[in-house]
């Protein structure tokens, strides 16, 4: 193992981004999970609820934001 600073460093940099991606593709699987649950009247309120709250996006839930970060060749484990 290096005792290089900048190599433990990057090290654990590297290890906090693979507890982040996992945090995030499992929040997006649990907010699909939970639409498929909710009735259309259901989603609709959540939607404002987030509208209102300043994090809406392209849709109400921003899917289409978490694939696209997700999706980035620069997410993959062991990218810098």
């Amino acid at each position: 193992m290096s005792t290089d600073p900048i190599e433990i460093e990057l090290a654990t940099l590297q290890a906090e981004k693979s507890r982040l991606l996992f945090e995030l593709r499992a929040a997006h699987q649990i907010i699909r999970n939970a639409l498929s649950v909710m009735t259309t009247d259901e989603q609709i309120r959540w939607a404002a609820m987030n509208a209102r709250d300043g994090v809406d996006g392209d849709g109400a839930t921003r899917a289409g934001e978490r694939d696209a970060l997700l999706a980035s060749p620069r997410m993959a484990i062991g990218s810098a």
